[in-house]
Order: C-alpha cells, then structure tokens, then sequence
C-alpha cells in the first residue's frame, strides 16, 4: 500500500526538489501533538470527552489543511535565485496567509453546522459575536499559518544544509580521488626511465643483482597500477613497498643513500601509497652524497608510523608540482578524519601518520 503523501509527493518531485515528504510527515506529527495537548487541555477544563475530541480533531485538520496547502504553494510559487537557491516570492506569502484565512473561514462554518446539528458544543467565547467572528479567526488563522511556516521554512533549510553537506563530501571525495589517480600516472615517467636505465646495466653486471632488482620493480608497478577500491592497504604492504623503493634507489645511490625500518607490529591500515611519497619527497628535495648521505627513517613508536630525514636542500630543486604533500594529506583527512604531523626543525623532516586499526570502519563518526 502506497504511503499516503506518495501522490502529492511524486507531484512535487517533478517540479522541485523540495523535501516535500519530509513537510508532510513533520507537519502531521506537529499537528497531532499539538491535538493531544488540545484534547487533555480541554478534557482537564471539564469539557466532556465528546467535545475535547471534536476540538482537537477539528484543529488537526485545520493544521494538515495549512500545511497540505503551504506545500502546494511552495511546489508552484517557489522561484529559483542565480545561484540554485529556491526563494519564497513575495505572493507566495500572501497566497499562504489568504489559503490559511479561507481555512479558517471554512472551518468556522463546518464548525457551525455541527453546533446546530448539536454534534458538538460552542467553543467560541460569547464575546465573540456578529462579523468581528470572520476577523478573529483569519487572525487565528494567520498565528497558525506563522507557526507551520517556520516550522516548514526550517525543515527546507535543514535539508539544503545537508544536501550541501553531502554534495561537498561527494567533491572532496572525487577531488581526492582524481589527485590519487594522477600521482599514480606521474609515478611512471618520474620513476620508470631511471629504473630500466639501472635494470639495462645491472643485466650487464651482475645477473643476480638485476634479478633481484627485476622483482621489486614488478611488485611495485603491480601495486601503483592496481585499483585499491578501498582506498587502504594493510601496513605489511605499504612498508614492503617502501623498501622495494629504497632498495631500489639505493643501486642508483649507493652509500648516498641510507634508510632503517623500525616496524614494531604488521597490524593496521594506512592510505594505500601513503608512504612511497613521502620517500620520494625526501631523495627528490635532499642532496645525496657519500661524504654526506642522505638518511631515512620508517620508524613506528605506538600506534604512529613517521618516516624521518635528515635535511640538505639541493642548491638546485628539481621540479615538483608541490601536490604530493597536501594530496596525501587531504586523502588521509578523507579516511580517518584525522590530520597528518608535520615536523621540520631545520635539521630533520618528519610526517607522521596513525595506523588504522580496521579498514571497515567508518573513521568519519
């Protein structure tokens, strides 16, 4: 059985995306508390039963009346400003505060008819007489309409809100997303001509050695090519794969370059290539000498993971979009909801991350 507003609402849906279910249904409990008060008020007043619930009934619909009406109002009169934004034009507030006086009005002669059917007793005060009684209920009536529109205009910005919400979750997580799949594209022009270059010479010299060198740049090709829909690897993964790269690098350098992976446990998760960057940040910014190598650290102390380096800028930088940083940052802000450490006091550079405990959970709550 199809919910009761479904109509309305498929009506409304293709003229606006307003939340119009979410109107209705707000505005039926609103008015159906509101009943129950009037039926306890007037049954404690000593009003019999007959009447409190003729009361509290005949205000329920009064306010489903204005508030059906406003909706319809707001599907048709509503207007879109230059920036998406749907505005309430000034007619719509007259229309609204005409409707809730016809309603009123209405009412009053439903009401009426049922005192004279002796249906239900006069509730109206005796002071209320003649035609000031059509003035004292469109003023009823416009205190009514007043409260269902701010309840109403409250529950469209709230839904704007979170609509703006998700929308803005949905860019940063596909602006991510393109930044994580560009720094995967760039790896190979960056790194891949050096690696055949050293492959083609270790062949020459030493077979074994260029076995060896073979097999670690197959595993790491195979995971910066490969699609991690979950956007984590476990820790295990991310630290072989940076010591495929340093080994790598360190047949290119040689005593230049030196490196320690102090891993107190293999458990937890980190942003899938989160710790290659940060390897290739600190060989691509430093200078490499025998007389003065350059030194990193991957080194884990409680449930953080920071890779560590001494500093000696090159006189010359070579060229670096500047993203890899702040990309990383943003992708690991993305799935833990946590920020990155960042240490520099002139003599070392440090990032640390956190290790997550459970790739399905959700780090965001």
């Amino acid at each position: 059985m199809k919910d009761p507003f479904s109509i309305l609402t498929i009506f409304a849906t293709m003229k606006t995306k307003l939340p119009t279910q979410s109107l209705l249904k707000v505005s039926c409990c609103f008015s159906l508390a509101i009943s129950v008060f009037l039926f306890s008020s007037a049954f404690m007043e000593g009003e019999t039963i007959e009447g409190a619930i003729c009361r509290s009934v005949m205000f329920f619909f009064l306010m489903m009346f204005i508030s059906i009406g406003n909706t319809c109002l707001l599907v048709i009169l509503k207007e879109t400003n230059r920036i998406g934004v749907r505005d309430c034009t000034v007619g719509f507030y007259i229309s609204s505060f005409i409707m809730s006086t016809l309603v009123m009005w209405i009412m009053y002669a439903f009401q009426s008819y049922l005192i004279q059917q002796g249906i239900s007793a006069r509730t109206l005060g005796i002071k209320v007489k003649g035609d000031i009684i059509y003035l004292y209920t469109a003023v009823q009536g416009l205190f009514v309409n007043s409260v269902l529109l701010l309840l109403q205009n409250f529950i469209i910005v709230q839904d704007a809100n979170n609509k703006a919400q998700l929308e803005n979750s949905r860019l940063n997580a596909a602006s991510s997303e393109a930044a994580y799949q560009l720094l995967q594209q760039q790896i190979h022009p960056h790194f891949l001509f050096n690696a055949l270059n050293i492959l083609k010479s270790l062949i020459k010299k030493s077979p074994v050695s260029a076995e060896d060198y073979l097999l670690r740049l197959s595993d790491f090709l195979r995971v910066s090519v490969s699609e991690n829909k979950r956007g984590l690897a476990t820790l295990k993964d991310e630290v072989k794969l940076g010591i495929d790269y340093l080994e790598m690098q360190k047949v290119r350098f040689g005593e230049a370059l030196q490196f320690s992976f102090d891993t107190e446990k293999s458990e937890g998760f980190l942003p899938v290539f989160s710790l290659q960057p940060l390897l290739e940040n600190a060989i691509k910014h430093n200078e490499l000498t025998d007389a003065d190598p350059l030194i990193i650290e991957i080194k884990q102390i409680g449930n953080w993971i920071s890779v560590i380096n001494n500093i000696k800028l090159r006189s010359v930088a070579e060229y670096s979009t500047g993203s890899g940083l702040a990309n990383l940052a943003e992708r690991y802000k993305l799935l833990s909801g946590d920020e990155i450490e960042i240490r520099d006091n002139g003599q070392t550079f440090s990032v640390s991350l956190k290790i997550l405990e459970n790739e399905d959970r959700n780090y965001r709550r």
